[in-house]
């Protein structure tokens, strides 16, 4: 797991709308900005397990707000107050599939692993399963 999401991807801002550095194609902050930090494997563990909940819901958020300013790029007059920038996106609508092809090579590779917990019930045990872990292809 290496590097840092786009300022963006956070929980903290309070814009209506991304930032135009989302939209400048050679920003730190642009779209490809975060589809670098994407193909670094950010929800992948040093010990090639899932990584934390925070790290992965970070994840979750970028995917969540890229694709939420791509829609708005290409459908504004369903929004009030659509800044210019978003209005002159320079990326094409296609970009929002190349995204959600992006989450798909993210999560391919990983299967569910269960980790067993017996507790004794009475007569019965109750089992517990829990675990992701990447596979080593």
């Amino acid at each position: 797991m290496e590097g840092s999401p786009p300022a963006w991807v956070s929980w903290t801002s309070t814009d209506r709308y991304i930032s135009k550095a989302f939209f400048n194609r050679k920003s730190s902050s642009s779209l490809s900005a975060f589809t670098h930090w994407i193909s670094m494997d950010p929800i992948t563990a040093d010990s090639n397990h899932l990584a934390s909940y925070e790290q992965v819901e970070l994840v979750a958020l970028g995917f969540g707000l890229a694709f939420r300013a791509l829609w708005i790029a290409q459908f504004p007059e369903k929004y009030s107050d659509v800044p210019t920038h978003i209005i002159n996106s320079p990326y094409p609508f296609s970009e929002y599939a190349q995204l959600s092809h992006g989450i798909q090579d993210l999560l391919s590779g990983y299967e569910e692993t269960y980790v067993a917990l017996a507790m004794p019930i009475y007569d019965y045990y109750l089992m517990i399963y829990k675990g992701y872990k990447k596979l080593k292809l």
